[in-house]
């Protein structure tokens, strides 16, 4: 089964360093000098830098993904675990120890030696602050033994949880915070290729940390992130050659490039494995009800919603377990493989609903047991990367009318949308999960017991569906060794509620559209050359930044 591979030996960057260093001194904002980066367009930053904090990065740009560095980098382009600040792991005491090898000659942005020591440190304060534990990780403690190794101890058998995507924080800096959850981090002190500069609401600078530990690396002095209040507007400011580096929610992209073909270029690639789906709250009626979810998903005509509102830039939906069929096929039950979701089936829903005692009006919305019309409202984002999701509301809200349903659609900001989603403050909302290596991770966001009340914040079971079989399952799979046969059966039994309950509603994978200036540099990524993704906002960021080059140098 496949939960992540690792590839052995950290990815060798130091080829790509500039051969000759390019002569920009004293041209401000010379392309050798500087890249402007907009990763989202959500309005002014914030001064956020905390990297343990999910919400850190939105509110800053995702400039921290330049400034901090994981454990192990996930390779979302080629599906693989790269050992990057850990050059090695090993299990011990039946997967309740885990044992770090931490990289040696690796520097803070301070010049600070980083050693287990921060490692070790790091998890203990996750462990100590509920609030920062958001991998949900069963922690006991950590030491370092020495400084090249950490040892981390567990609860329970931990083989599937997503430790090394764990960021480590200096020691020396963060044992004086007070209260690392409420910690904005305003000035970040981290491992990554670039350093903290400046900050403005408008444009965050970063300066090449001249302590990176992979020698000749980055090439470019200076990143700066520029904020953008819309879609439009972010594309606009590319187009004029404003910014360089753009992720924009775009259905057409060969239109932004009309007449400039020789200096801008794109490459939409499929940014994850993680999957849009439409959450129906499971706390809330009558979202609750299993007939309900399944008309919905019953009613969907998948391909048509990619093509009319996502100009047929992302992949729908396959299998009715939620799984890619090419990055999880392997973990997909012998009794799911051949299932697929068909045309949108609107009769085949009016006739769960009517099995479900549901009946139907005269204006063909269906009406519930409790006497109350079948009307369903749906809360959505606006902006950036989200901007599409509003075309595609309107094809859910004529597909579903199809089969009974009346969908009423209601947006709000990001922000909003996000602190809504995580209190369970909803009726139906549409997320992306699972845009990680690991299958387990993406079922423990579905699934995940028990679930934490409308009100309180969660980052997993956002739809609130309870189940107590889901539980024992997700307990099984998460004690049990990759390839073992208790992982088998824990990953066939969470599929077969997928299918059967469908606690959310798949509809398609995420797209990600980069697009960014030719004629000021070299080395983006592309098909031919799929070294990362694309977009501006992927934990692969780092590795795009290291790779390019003022033109002509």
């Amino acid at each position: 089964m496949r939960t992540r591979t690792w590839i052995a030996g950290v990815a060798t960057l130091t080829v790509l360093a500039a051969t000759g260093a390019c002569n920009t001194a004293g041209v401000a904002g010379a392309a050798g000098d500087r890249v402007k980066v907009a990763a989202v367009s959500a309005g002014p930053f914030t001064r956020q830098f905390n990297p343990l904090l999910i919400g850190s990065q939105n509110s800053s740009g995702n400039a921290g993904q330049a400034i901090y560095e994981p454990l192990m980098m996930d390779d979302l382009a080629k599906q693989v675990n790269r050992p990057w600040l850990v050059t090695s792991f090993a299990w011990s005491d039946g997967g309740r120890t885990l044992t770090l090898k931490v990289r040696q000659g690796v520097k803070w942005s301070d010049g600070k030696p980083m050693t287990a020591e921060d490692v070790a440190y790091t998890f203990d304060l996750i462990r100590q602050n509920k609030g920062l534990n958001t991998g949900g990780l069963p922690l006991a403690g950590a030491s370092a033994p020495s400084p090249d190794t950490a040892a981390i101890q567990f609860t329970e058998p931990a083989y599937q949880v997503m430790w090394w995507r764990t960021t480590p924080v200096p020691k020396h800096l963060w044992s004086s915070v007070s209260d690392p959850v409420k910690y904005a981090n305003p000035n970040p002190v981290g491992t990554g290729p670039y350093a903290f500069k400046s900050f403005t609401p408008q444009a965050i600078t970063l300066q090449k940390n001249p302590y990176y530990w992979q020698s000749g690396m980055p090439s470019l002095k200076t990143v700066q992130y520029i904020s953008f209040d819309s879609n439009t507007s972010m594309i606009a400011a590319l187009q004029s050659a404003e910014v360089d580096w753009i992720s924009p929610s775009t259905t057409d992209v060969k239109a932004v490039t009309r007449g400039q073909t020789s200096k801008i270029g794109y490459w939409v690639t499929k940014s994850s494995n993680a999957m849009i789906f439409l959450l129906p709250n499971g706390a809330m009626y009558p979202t609750n009800q299993a007939p309900v979810r399944k008309a919905i998903s019953q009613a969907l005509d998948r391909t048509e919603i990619n093509n009319v509102a996502l100009g047929g830039q992302n992949e729908v939906a396959e299998s009715p377990t939620g799984l890619d069929l090419g990055s999880r096929g392997d973990t997909i039950a012998p009794q799911y493989r051949g299932l697929r979701y068909g045309a949108a089936d609107p009769a085949a829903a009016r006739q769960a609903l009517t099995a479900a005692g549901y009946t139907q009006g005269k204006d063909g919305i269906f009406v519930t047991p409790q006497g109350k019309r079948l009307s369903l409202t749906l809360n959505i984002p606006t902006t950036s990367p989200y901007g599409d999701w509003v075309r595609v509301s309107r094809i859910l809200t004529t597909q579903l009318r199809k089969a009974g349903i009346a969908l009423n659609t209601t947006t709000e900001s990001q922000v909003a949308w996000r602190n809504d989603t995580e209190l369970g403050r909803f009726q139906l909302t549409m997320r992306s999960t699972g845009g990680t290596l690991s299958t387990f991770d993406l079922f423990d966001r579905i699934f995940a017991q028990p679930i934490s009340p409308v009100g309180t914040k969660t980052q997993r079971n956002y739809e609130r569906y309870t189940s107590a079989e889901a539980g024992t399952l997700l307990n099984t799979y998460a004690n049990a060794s990759p390839g073992s046969p208790g992982e088998q059966k824990a990953l066939a039994g969470l599929e077969t509620i997928q299918v059967n309950e469908v606690p959310v509603v798949p509809l398609f994978f995420t797209a990600g559209v980069g697009m960014w200036r030719t004629d000021r540099f070299t080395g983006w990524p592309s098909q031919n050359d799929p070294y990362s993704v694309s977009v501006a906002n992927s934990p692969n960021v780092e590795l795009v930044l290291m790779r390019l080059r003022a033109k002509g140098h």
